[in-house]
């Protein structure tokens, strides 16, 4: 358990309040009354909402009057473990999402610089949203010349189906994405 419930009382949920952390440990207290608490609560977990709702406070607060058995005491300690694994999921996730964002602008640089080459444009001419015949003026060679180059350029294999299906620079940059991995 991450959390602990150190002191023995009546377990009566009074008033529910937050205790920072003093400078030396890191989670906070969650008490209950004016002498019980849950210890080691992080402030992340305890500020955490759900639909508006915060899930620690809310949980406890629909217990106010009552006296929490052994089994809501471990029930709350659960809620909390659950919830940090959320907040470790959500910044996973996030992460993951600032990298492909980050992976997603190296190769459409890199496109954006060859693309313009190859079709002598200037680059600020090509974006992601670019269709190749539409906006940027290329024909079947050109596409297939461009191609080429790509696959060198990254070191990878278009099939030719990718070429004839390949109308935007987004979809480029996704396909080189996709082969990269």
């Amino acid at each position: 358990m991450i959390t602990s419930y150190p002191i023995t009382g009546d377990n009566k949920v009074e008033t529910v309040r937050y205790t920072l952390p003093e400078q030396s440990v890191r989670k906070g207290q969650v008490f209950i009354n004016q002498t019980q608490y849950f210890e080691g609560i992080p402030l992340e977990v305890w500020n955490f909402s759900l639909g508006g709702d915060q899930i620690c406070q809310k949980w406890l607060q629909s217990h106010q009057g009552c006296s929490l058995s052994h089994k809501d005491i471990q029930q709350d300690q659960r809620i909390v473990i659950v919830l940090e694994e959320i907040i470790e999921l959500i910044v996973g996730i996030n992460t993951a999402i600032k990298l492909s964002q980050f992976n997603n602008r190296k190769i459409f640089e890199k496109v954006q610089v060859i693309v313009a080459e190859q079709l002598g444009i200037e680059q600020n001419q090509v974006s992601l949203t670019s269709n190749f015949a539409l906006n940027l003026g290329a024909d079947s060679l050109d596409m297939l010349e461009l191609l080429v180059v790509l696959e060198k350029a990254f070191d990878i294999q278009f099939n030719d189906q990718v070429a004839k299906e390949t109308s935007t620079v987004q979809k480029l940059v996704n396909y080189i994405r996709h082969l990269r991995k």
